[in-house]
């Protein structure tokens, strides 16, 4: 019961990383070097989700063109969207089932939401580098 309050509260927070994430990405300047050097972690936020997609929903992520820029942005908020709606609609026992995960043998999808969140975490601390640029002591 409590890994199953643990990955519902971790769905909630897949969406505040979506909404922080969107929200460190849209105040990059077009063409400014933050923008420029954020373009690698925007790929692989896209290339992260049309993954993540592909676990959950077998089939679906082959459908995602991929696209670079500020679309790049928007084709992340809309495929974690509907990650996010998949997620909500599983059962305890939808979120107990296993799926394929590279390197993670024995991966359900409960654990799917914890590793889509560490890279969330991870992706907002390389994006508020470049913004805010090395901590200062």
């Amino acid at each position: 019961m409590a890994d199953l309050l643990e990955c519902v509260i971790q769905i909630k927070a897949l969406a505040h990383t979506r909404d922080r994430l969107l929200q460190v990405l849209a105040a990059l300047v077009p063409g400014s070097a933050e923008a420029r050097s954020a373009a690698p972690l925007i790929q692989e936020l896209v290339a992260a989700e049309r993954r993540y997609a592909e676990a959950l929903r077998p089939g679906t992520a082959a459908c995602v063109a991929p696209t670079d820029g500020p679309a790049a942005i928007s084709q992340f908020g809309a495929l974690r969207t509907a990650t996010l709606e998949t997620l909500a609609a599983c059962s305890g026992d939808q979120l107990a089932a296993a799926v394929t995960w590279p390197g993670r043998p024995r991966t359900t999808v409960a654990d799917l939401v914890a590793v889509m969140l560490a890279h969330d975490t991870d992706v907002i601390g390389e994006v508020r580098g470049l913004t805010l640029g090395p901590p200062r002591r």
